[in-house]
Order: C-alpha cells, then sequence, then structure tokens
C-alpha cells in the first residue's frame, strides 16, 4: 500500500504537523483517547510537560483527526513518542504514514537517527517497521517496561551496531517544576 495515497473507506488519510492550538488539542484528544482512556495511563504520565516543546504530526481522515505521533528533537536523534491511532483506524497504515512523515521531517533537520521507547508488547511492531533494539535483551532478565529502539533516518546509511548501558538509555527524565527547571535543583 503506498503511503502517499492513503485512504479507508474512500476518504483520503493526510497528516499535518500541529501549528495552532486547535491542532494542538486535536492531537491531545486523540492521545487522551488512546492512552488515557483505553489503557489507563495516569494523566499526569501522558502530558508530562513536553509537549509545548515538541512537535507533533496528526493523521486525519477527511477533517477527522485519527492518529499522532509527538517528536522530539536533539542534536543528531529525533525521538518519537506517544505514538497513537484511534482504535477503529487501526491497521489500516496510519501509524506508518506517521511515522514516515516523522521521518521526512527528521531528515529535513539533519538528523540521523531515529529512537524510541517502546512498550515489550509493541516491539514486534516497531521491528516490522524497521526499527532494532538498542539494547540487546538479556537472557533470563525479568520483562522491562520500555524497550529502547533506533532507525536510521537515511535506509542507505545504516546505523553502526552499537549498544548502550540500559542505565543510561532507559533513565527516567527528570521531574521539572513550574519554571521548568529539574525538582531538587538549588533554585528550587
Amino acid at each position: 500500500m503506498s503511503m502517499t495515497s492513503l485512504s479507508i473507506a474512500g476518504e483520503t488519510v493526510t497528516t499535518r504537523l500541529a501549528m495552532r492550538m486547535e491542532d494542538s488539542l486535536q492531537a491531545f484528544a486523540v492521545r487522551a483517547a488512546c492512552f488515557i482512556g483505553e489503557l489507563d495511563v495516569p494523566y499526569s504520565e501522558e502530558f508530562d510537560g513536553h509537549d509545548f516543546g515538541a512537535t507533533h504530526i496528526i493523521a486525519y481522515v477527511g477533517d477527522e483527526p485519527v492518529g499522532t505521533l509527538r517528536v522530539r528533537w536533539f542534536k543528531s536523534f529525533a525521538m518519537l513518542e506517544r505514538l497513537a491511532v484511534i482504535q477503529r483506524f487501526r491497521g489500516n497504515g496510519v501509524a506508518t504514514l506517521l511515522l514516515e512523515r516523522a521521518r521526512q521531517l527528521a531528515e529535513t533537520r539533519g538528523n540521523n537517527m531515529l529512537y524510541t521507547q517502546a512498550l515489550p508488547a509493541d516491539v514486534k511492531y516497531w521491528e516490522k517497521q524497521g526499527w532494532r533494539r538498542l539494547v540487546a535483551e538479556e537472557a533470563g532478565s525479568a520483562p522491562k517496561r520500555i524497550v529502547a529502539m533506533v532507525k536510521a533516518v537515511d535506509p542507505s546509511k545504516p546505523l553502526p551496531e552499537a549498544e548502550a548501558p540500559e542505565s543510561v538509555v532507559l533513565r527516567r527524565e527528570n521531574q521539572l517544576d513550574a519554571a521548568g527547571l529539574p525538582l531538587g535543583t538549588a533554585s528550587n
């Protein structure tokens, strides 16, 4: 199926960057339906303070927002997060369309790697999309809450086989205070 001409029930599927508050609210509504509504993710965990410093890509069927992806930008890589597709639209290539739009955007920004943290149950999906685990699974280890995965932005330039220490790759980000500073710093 061509991602440039995706349609569902005769309606064209398009993607757009969130440029207005209304767009952001549509992305947040899709995420709330999927993560809070379906997966019982707490609000405080889903909306973590990084939303207004990130780029949001929204997928639409006609005028209806049906999927979203949050992208945060770092020096040499883009971190893809919060991939969500409304349940009745899953299995139609919407997530693949969002991931490809993010890859293209990362390419225009000069990034060479995409990074994500997947739930163990979702790893096979990401691997089908061409992603690989950053940290090899250890035999007999306890199940991990998240799995770090990477993919080259330019498929003709594969990433070198490298592993990062799990303590670095899978660490939780600092909680921020109202001023945006990490909690526990001398200034709070």
